[in-house]
């Protein structure tokens, strides 16, 4: 493990929070002294609400021991998303494991997991013990945390329980994703939720990262008011990109060695711009029907610049996601930016020789309101198998562990962890809480695996060097039939 962040600074950031917690709720306190003519049946109503648990479960509700099981990947972040198996001082291991005890306690349930391989490579296995799981009636698991990408194949097998009949579950918690659940509604079906209860969420939205000293040496204007002024655009990118081009090593062509402006590994990053440039692949028509958005005018032209971006600008270091040379010249302090996951603060910048600060991806142009993101396809999604007993169970244990979630595991994650220990500045911190509120989602990128990989187009289009114009033509015959077939599966499961 990379050195972490002095323990004292969390253990400051800890006790900040803690304090103003404090004196929130003894401000709260005082304003509910009574006042003379104060009925007391409505003081004591006034105190009931306070008591009341926040998610709104029945303070008296209780399962009895009974076992709430979740299935779960193994790899990576994802074999201690769910649940941990110790406290070992690490703040985010010790919240996950904090809630799984907290609501085990208080419902009177046994929270384990099982964990399987899960990722790209093991998908087809992890498919196929859901599937037999029901088919044989085993009720082995209660709650499934799949991989997103993959996880949706399954949507129209009938493998699946209708969420929005499972008591105790509310999506109008803010601590489920709202924008997730109305893309995912189809004919009164939700199979399909995330949240808080995935930190992986979190994780895996893209940003954009920074050298401060790179910065400092071209005279670059200070990207964090370019941001606020709402001057964070394609053509901001692409001119700072082009800025930096320098052949250091001086053998006469640009490698892994020299100078950039931008490293922009070809792969997962290609999914981004779409959903940062607000451009659905996806959207309902009048009467409520999908249809494909991919060949609007406006999509078009953004992936005219995205391609533009990868294969004319000589500022821009772009590889093959995976190989051992995509992020050398930003993590060895030879590039200005870089566009990844925030999770790449995690992994790769705990040691970093250099100062770097997190901004949101760009807005398409200043015509687009708001700056968004993309969380990648890896992140956890919820589904409950259809043949799972006690629905009551599940959902109060879901929802309770969804809520806890809101106020103590993304907290601990994204409020401590990601903005105290990878955040370099207090400017960052006001950049991630941009970045979080502004992800996206679509009907067509979460199901896209069921729709011929629409999701994917920019990465063909960027490997082959096509124009995307020739490219959808060759492909929009499939997309149509490959949404049509999906949208039927969801009609045929109608009650």
């Amino acid at each position: 493990m990379r050195q972490q962040v002095k323990i004292t600074s969390i253990l400051l950031a800890a006790l900040l929070l803690i304090s103003l917690i404090a004196m929130s709720f003894a401000g709260c306190g005082s304003e509910k002294s009574e006042s003379p003519g104060t009925d007391a049946g409505e003081t004591a109503a006034e105190t009931a609400e306070e008591t009341a648990p926040p998610d709104g479960l029945p303070p008296d509700l209780r399962f009895d021991g009974e076992e709430y099981i979740i299935y779960s990947r193994e790899e990576y972040i994802f074999g201690n998303e769910m649940v941990t198996d110790e406290m070992n001082g690490e703040i985010v291991n010790d919240a996950v494991f904090n809630r799984q005890k907290t609501v085990e306690d208080r419902l009177g349930v046994e929270i384990g997991v099982i964990r399987a391989p899960g990722a790209w490579g093991s998908h087809i296995q992890f498919l196929n013990r859901i599937r037999a799981n029901v088919q044989a009636g085993d009720d082995e698991f209660q709650l499934v945390a799949g991989y997103a990408y993959y996880v949706t194949a399954l949507a129209t097998e009938g493998v699946f329980t209708n969420l929005l009949d499972i008591p105790y579950l509310n999506f109008d918690q803010p601590w489920w994703n709202s924008n997730l659940r109305d893309e995912l509604t189809l004919y009164d079906q939700l199979y399909f939720a995330s949240g808080d209860l995935s930190t992986s969420m979190i994780g895996q939205m893209f940003a954009v990262f920074f050298n401060k000293d790179m910065a400092e040496k071209y005279s670059v204007p200070d990207l964090y008011d370019t941001v606020r002024a709402g001057d964070w655009t394609y053509d901001t990118l692409y001119e700072l990109a082009a800025s930096i081009a320098n052949d250091i090593d001086g053998d006469g062509k640009m490698t892994v060695s020299d100078e950039y402006g931008l490293v922009l590994p070809i792969g997962n990053n290609c999914d981004l711009f779409f959903p940062a440039f607000n451009q659905p692949l996806t959207a309902r028509g009048e009467s409520g029907e999908l249809v494909i958005r991919m060949n609007d005018e406006r999509a078009v032209n953004i992936a005219d610049a995205v391609l533009r971006l990868y294969k004319k600008n000589e500022g821009v270091y772009a590889r093959i996601e995976n190989e051992d040379d995509t992020h050398p010249p930003f993590l060895n302090g030879n590039a200005l930016l870089d566009i990844s996951m925030l999770n790449f603060a995690v992994d790769y910048l705990r040691d970093s020789s250099f100062e770097y600060g997190i901004i949101p991806p760009p807005k398409y142009d200043e015509n687009q309101q708001n700056y968004h993101t993309l969380s990648q396809d890896a992140y956890s999604l919820f589904c409950v198998p259809k043949n799972a007993e006690n629905p009551d169970m599940i959902g109060a244990v879901t929802e309770a562990m969804a809520a806890e979630s809101y106020f103590s595991v993304t907290p601990a994650f994204f409020e401590t962890a990601m903005k105290y220990k990878y955040s370099t500045d207090e400017n960052s911190i006001e950049m991630l809480d941009i970045i979080r509120a502004g992800a996206l989602f679509n009907f067509g990128f979460v199901n896209s695996v069921s729709c011929d990989n629409m999701i994917h187009i920019f990465r063909y289009m960027v490997d082959e060097n096509t124009p995307y114009a020739s490219l959808y033509a060759r492909n929009e015959k499939k997309y149509n039939k490959s949404l049509e077939r999906l949208v039927e599966g969801y009609k045929a499961l109608k009650p």
